[in-house]
């Protein structure tokens, strides 16, 4: 038998799930000055972010 080089592809699906504090009059108006850019919204490096990977494909095909 013959060695023969393949390559294998993943295709992932990840999810960043992060909960913090703002200020506001209620939680409609909270929601709305994190989507405008109002505040930042934490770094991407920041210890708080939860990400999930969902593998949604893998395919093996000739390298």
């Amino acid at each position: 038998m013959a060695m023969h080089r393949i390559r294998i592809v993943q295709v992932f699906k990840a999810t960043r799930i992060i909960e913090i504090e703002v200020e506001a009059e209620d939680q409609d108006e909270a929601i709305e000055v994190v989507s405008s850019g109002a505040i930042d919204t934490p770094h991407f490096d920041d210890p708080h972010w939860n990400t999930g990977w969902d593998l949604q494909n893998e395919e093996v095909e000739p390298a």
